[in-house]
C-alpha cells in the first residue's frame, strides 16, 4: 500500500510507545516465570504478538488476557507463566521476527520433541548458523527447508563459545534458556561484542524477575543453573529510544515547533538513546527537562561521522539528520544491516538519493553530503517499517509529495505510527 507523504511542519507532544526490545524481554520472562505478571503497556505490533503466541505454542505459558492501557492501541497484559509442558511436534510461527525466532531456538531445546519455527519476508534468509554450530556437538537436529526451520534436542549447562559480532540476540536467548539448566553455564564471546546494551537490556529485565548472571571479564559470562524466574507482579516497559529517533530527527530537521516526547528514560540501558547525543552532536536544539520529557526544536545542523556498531537500528532515522545537515557526514560499522528486513544501507541509500540527497554506499555504510532538500519522489519502502518511517521523517525537509510504497509495514513495530504522525501535524494520504 503506497502512502503520499506531503512536507508538513511537525509540532506537538507525544508520548513514545513502549520499547519492542523491552517488551519482547518482559512477556517472555513473564510466560516463564509461575504465577500471572501484569506488563504494561505494550503495543500489540507484529512482533510482539508473535512472541505472545510463540510463548503459548511452545507450553511455556498458559496464555495472556489483554486489556485496554493507553491510547493509540495500548494494552495491557496479564500473562499466567509456567504453562504445563507441550510434549511432541510444536509449531511457532515467527513472523517476520528475528527477536522472536532467535530467543525461543535455544528454549526449544527442551528435549520434549520436534518444534517447527515458521518465518516469513526474510526472516529465515538472516543468520542462524551461529546456533547451528554452537548446537552441533549436542547431537541437535536442524533441518531448514525454505521457510521453515525444525530443531529438537535437549539444551545441556556448559560453555557456549559464539561470535559477538552478528546479532546479539543469541546471546540473549542463551541467556534466557541456560538459567533453567541444572548447572552453571558460561558464555564465551570469541569477537567484538556488537549491540552489547541489548545484552545489558536483557539482564536487568532477567534481575526484575530474579535471574541473574555476571561478567566474569568483558568476553565472558557466567550463568548460574536452577534459576525459574519469578513473577514481580508487574512490570512496567520503558518508552522506546529506537523509534523515538525518528520523531527527534524529524524535530531538529524541520520547519515546524517544537516536537516534545514522553515516557522514555534518558538513564535506559538502550543503545539508541545515543541519538539524543548524536543530535546534539550535529547542532541540534536538543534538550532533557525537569520532567524527564525530551523536546527538540528546528535546527541547523552540520555533518558528522558515527560509527553505529552498537547502535545499528539508528541508521534509517540518523541518515536522515544526515541528508539535511550541511557539510560530509559517514556512518561506519553498518555492516549487519545488510541483513535486516532489507538491506538497510541500500535500501536507505537508494530512497535518499531518489529523492535527490547525495549518497554513496560502502561496504559498511555510508557517505552523505547533505545540506539540500527534497524533492518530490516514488521512495521504495523494502517492506521495511524502519525505511518506511524514516523517510516519512524525511518529509520534513522535502520541497514536494514523497509516495511511499509498504506504508503498512509499520504494523511490524508501530501500528499507530500514522496515527501519531498525524497528531503532530503530517499529512499522509
Amino acid at each position: 500500500m503506497n502512502k503520499t507523504v506531503r512536507p508538513s511542519a511537525l509540532q506537538g507532544v507525544l508520548r513514545v510507545i513502549p520499547s519492542k526490545s523491552a517488551s519482547h524481554r518482559a512477556v517472555m520472562l513473564a510466560a516463564m516465570a509461575q504465577g500471572q505478571t501484569q506488563v504494561a503497556p505494550l503495543q500489540l505490533s507484529r512482533d510482539i504478538e508473535a512472541t505472545l503466541a510463540c510463548a503459548k505454542a511452545l507450553g511455556v505459558c498458559s496464555g495472556a488476557s489483554l486489556s485496554p492501557a493507553g491510547a493509540n492501541g495500548l494494552v495491557r497484559a496479564a500473562i499466567t507463566g509456567g504453562g504445563a509442558a507441550v510434549c511432541g511436534m510444536r509449531t511457532l510461527d515467527c513472523g517476520e521476527s528475528g527477536s522472536t525466532l532467535r530467543f525461543f531456538i535455544p528454549l526449544a531445546l527442551d528435549g520434549r520433541g520436534p518444534v517447527t519455527f515458521i518465518g516469513h519476508g526474510r526472516l529465515m534468509q538472516r543468520p542462524l548458523d551461529v546456533y547451528e554450530q554452537l548446537f552441533a556437538p549436542l547431537g541437535v537436529r536442524w533441518e531448514k527447508q525454505g521457510d521453515r526451520l525444525t530443531i529438537e534436542g535437549r539444551l545441556t549447562p556448559g560453555e557456549y563459545a559464539l561470535r559477538g559480532d552478528v546479532s546479539s540476540q543469541f546471546i540473549t536467548g542463551l541467556l534466557l534458556a541456560l538459567p533453567q539448566l541444572d548447572g552453571e553455564s558460561t558464555i564465551r564471546i570469541t569477537t567484538k561484542l556488537e549491540s552489547r546494551a541489548y545484552v545489558e537490556l536483557t539482564r536487568r529485565i532477567q534481575a526484575a524477575f530474579g535471574v541473574v548472571s555476571h561478567w566474569a571479564d568483558e568476553q565472558t559470562l557466567v550463568i548460574p543453573g536452577w534459576q525459574k524466574p519469578v513473577s514481580p507482579g508487574s512490570f512496567a516497559v520503558e518508552g522506546d529510544w529506537s523509534h523515538a529517533a525518528f520523531y527527534l530527527v524529524a524535530g531538529a530537521i524541520g520547519r515546524g515547533g517544537r516536537i516534545a516526547l514522553t515516557g522514555l528514560d534518558p538513564a535506559s540501558t538502550q543503545g539508541d538513546r545515543a541519538i539524543f547525543s548524536l543530535l546534539k552532536q550535529m547542532g541540534a536544539r536538543i534538550h532533557e527537562e525537569e520532567d524527564g520529557v525530551i523536546d527538540v526544536h528546528p535546527s541547523s545542523l552540520t555533518g558528522v561521522t558515527a560509527n553505529v556498531e552498537q547502535t545499528p537500528d539508528l541508521v534509517p532515522a540518523l541518515a536522515v539528520a544526515m541528508a539535511a545537515a550541511k557539510g560530509e557526514s559517514r556512518i561506519t560499522g553498518a555492516a549487519r544491516l545488510r541483513i535486516k528486513e532489507s538491506d538497510r544501507l541500500s535500501a536507505m541509500k537508494n530512497a535518499l538519493c531518489a529523492a535527490g540527497a547525495d549518497v554513496t554506499e560502502l561496504p559498511d555504510g555510508l557517505i552523505i553530503r547533505g545540506g539540500a532538500p527534497l524533492h518530490a519522489a516514488l521512495i521504495e519502502g523494502c517492506n521495511d517499517h524502519r525505511i518506511v518511517m524514516a523517510m516519512a521523517a524525511a518529509s520534513a525537509i522535502s520541497d514536494g509529495d514523497l509516495t511511499l510504497t509498504d506504508s503498512e509495514s509499520v504494523a511490524k513495530s508501530a501500528p499507530a505510527f500514522w496515527a501519531e504522525f498525524a497528531s503532530l501535524g503530517g499529512t499522509a494520504l
